[in-house]
């Protein structure tokens, strides 16, 4: 009797190993916001390592986390790096391109809670009613990343996080410049 149910869970985890070794690498998850500004009014918040660190909604996870900036103050090379708890974790973020009043792209790196790397591209489309401003990452999914998305649902939760920081953004942009 305890062979035969062992060999059932053997046989169960075998079908769910299976499962999970057949689905996707690679991953991206998206979202995009309608900012009633134009690209050159939008561009200096996602170029900008401080700026963009205002509305960035990952930092409300995690206040307490001591972040630091290197190289240039914006485009290329402009580096945010963070040490902050399980929540938040350890990384860094660098702009690997920026196209003025268009897009900035940059590699994320977090070393804890685990290794891994992903691509950052925040773009931005102008309309009529102002700029479609879509915000995605994307990167590879390991075994383990592939375990984690059968039980959890990453584009829920990051998308979530990023719609956040898409709606901070858009209160910074739509918000009149202040005199001081």
């Amino acid at each position: 009797m305890l062979k035969k149910i062992g060999l059932g869970l053997l046989g169960v985890l075998a079908i769910f190993g299976t499962y999970v070794a057949t689905q996707p690498s690679e991953y991206q998850i998206s979202r995009s916001i309608t900012i009633n500004a134009k690209p050159d009014g939008i561009f200096p918040y996602i170029n900008d390592a401080k700026k963009m660190n205002e509305w960035n909604p990952w930092m409300d996870i995690d206040p307490a986390a001591k972040v630091t900036f290197s190289g240039p103050e914006a485009g290329v090379g402009a580096t945010t790096h963070w040490e902050g708890g399980k929540e938040l974790g350890t990384g860094s973020a660098t702009v690997v391109q920026s196209v003025e009043n268009v897009s900035v792209t940059a590699q994320l790196e977090y070393v804890k809670p685990f290794a891994m790397t992903q691509t950052g591209e925040l773009r931005l489309d102008p309309t009529q009613n102002g700029t479609v401003v879509t915000w995605s990452v994307k990167g590879h999914n390991g075994y383990l990343s592939k375990v984690m998305c059968v039980f959890m649902d990453m584009d829920k939760m990051v998308g979530g996080t990023i719609e956040k920081g898409l709606q901070e953004l858009k209160a910074m942009a739509e918000s009149p410049p202040t005199k001081g």
